[in-house]
């Protein structure tokens, strides 16, 4: 074979093969940049109009990793509670209202007064809106350029006519027969960077109508002849501040009557990922209830005995017979008896909630109950299970412990479900609450046991 020819058989060999290649290539999309922030909201009162109020920042899911969001770039205050972001309120995933920050302020206890390196927290105040009134006050917005009034200098109209403000005009008195024209930019546009993250703000429209250009009022209005009084839209003076332009108080310390919310701020609008489960049938909460008690009991009793607590006074009735003494002719055979298990432990302020962490996911039930000690308690004990699909519930977290205990073991509160980093998996907000100081964690369940990806500073 001549080499030309060789040459030209193998050029035809290699554009053989490489077609299928070629026509496989596609475009992939680059990776969503999520930067998403979640905090708690804490008040007190009626959450429409509570009486006190903070937000906790607790993480800041950006470049791909968790961080703590009450120290991320607080300089001077910290990137998730710049004035004016605003938060969606939630429970499990459900958008019940919004909280528009105002201000923020680093909170040091008295405790950490006295050491030589304070510890403080950050936290965050504003003003909440359900759903109703953010729709309300966002419906109207001031006109882009605002409309201004002015009078002629013709003495036969005097009429007022409406133009529209000149960005590079100084004084400006249209003719009667002058029209309208549009406004002009002369500077240019700030540097806008794509790249760089932010959170939802509130939308600058909303701020028109509050803040009026004093430094260039472009036109006049000529005075009526009427008595100011007579203007139905004329300012009234009244005390006081008004009841729309009050800011919530500040909350101080962890209240009884505490109530906790998710808060996620996100500069994308998503669309809500729920992830409440609703029970299948009339009798399913209570027979989930039975079982998560039943894996509750051993638990509890483990953790009494180890601790030597005491729970009889609470467990027994006063209305319990009391008990027959032995006869000494039923020694042998009370000996072929065997021993009574212990009477349950009993258990007050219970609480079950049931959620799909994922698509398609297995049930997931959160159960928190308490157990009244006499002395020292009462004990906490918080379970996290999932029902596969053989029925029968898997532990995926289990904590117990007691008031007398908190600094060596936290009380795990469930504060709500949330997605924080917009992975279409929920993870479990809890509160780790100690004998003077908190933190906050959050948990994923992908295996059998739950993970705990991220968990704060300690909050004091």
């Amino acid at each position: 074979m001549h080499p030309r020819s060789s040459i030209c058989a193998l050029l035809s060999l290699s554009a053989i093969l490489c077609s299928p290649l070629c026509a496989q290539t596609h475009k992939v999309d680059a990776p969503d940049k999520v930067t998403r922030a979640i905090g708690v909201y804490e008040w007190t009162g009626n959450l429409p109009k509570p009486t006190a109020a903070r937000l906790i920042p607790i993480s800041l899911f950006i470049n791909g990793h968790f961080q703590d969001a009450g120290v991320y770039l607080a300089q001077p205050v910290p990137f998730v509670l710049q004035t004016g972001d605003v938060y969606s309120i939630e429970r499990a995933g459900q958008s019940i209202g919004t909280l528009d920050l105002e201000y923020a302020r680093n909170i040091v206890t008295r405790r950490s007064v006295s050491d030589d390196n304070p510890l403080g927290a950050w936290y965050g105040y504003g003003r909440f809106l359900t759903l109703a009134q953010e729709a309300k006050a966002t419906a109207l917005h001031a006109i882009k350029p605002p409309v201004v009034i002015a009078s002629t200098d013709s003495d036969t109209d005097d009429r007022p006519h409406f133009i529209r403000r000149q960005a590079s005009a100084t004084s400006t008195t249209p003719s009667s027969s002058t029209k309208p024209t549009a406004p002009t930019t002369t500077n240019p546009a700030p540097d806008y960077d794509p790249d760089r993250p932010t959170l939802r703000h509130r939308d600058p429209a909303d701020a028109t109508e509050s803040k009026k250009d004093s430094k260039k009022e472009l036109g006049y209005v000529t005075p009526p002849n009427t008595s100011l009084n007579d203007d139905p839209n004329r300012p009234i003076l009244r005390r006081g501040v008004p009841a729309d332009a009050v800011t919530t108080t500040q909350l101080i310390g962890t209240p009884p009557n505490l109530h906790q919310a998710v808060a996620v701020s996100d500069p994308v609008d998503r669309d809500p990922h729920l992830f409440t489960r609703e029970w299948a049938t009339s009798t399913e909460r209570a027979d989930t209830l039975a079982a998560l008690e039943a894996l509750a009991q051993p638990l509890l009793a483990e953790y009494i005995a180890t601790n030597k607590l005491d729970p009889s006074s609470a467990a027994t009735s006063s209305t319990t017979p009391p008990k027959r003494p032995v006869h000494p002719t039923h020694t042998a055979h009370s000996r072929t008896k065997k021993v009574a298990a212990p009477p349950p432990v009993p258990l007050v302020n219970e609480d079950v909630h049931g959620y799909t962490l994922s698509y398609d996911g297995l049930p997931t039930f959160v159960y928190s109950a308490e157990t009244p000690i006499p002395d020292g308690g009462p004990v906490y004990l918080t379970l996290v299970a999932q029902r596969p699909p053989s029925g029968k519930l898997q532990v995926a977290l289990s904590s117990v412990t007691d008031a007398t205990h908190l600094d060596r073991t936290p009380w795990f509160r469930l504060v709500d479900v949330v997605d924080p980093d917009w992975s279409h998996r929920g993870s479990l907000l809890f509160e780790l609450r100690a004998q003077s100081s908190r933190q906050f964690a959050l948990y994923r369940l992908v295996t059998p046991q739950a993970e705990r990806t991220f968990v704060t500073g300690i909050i004091e």
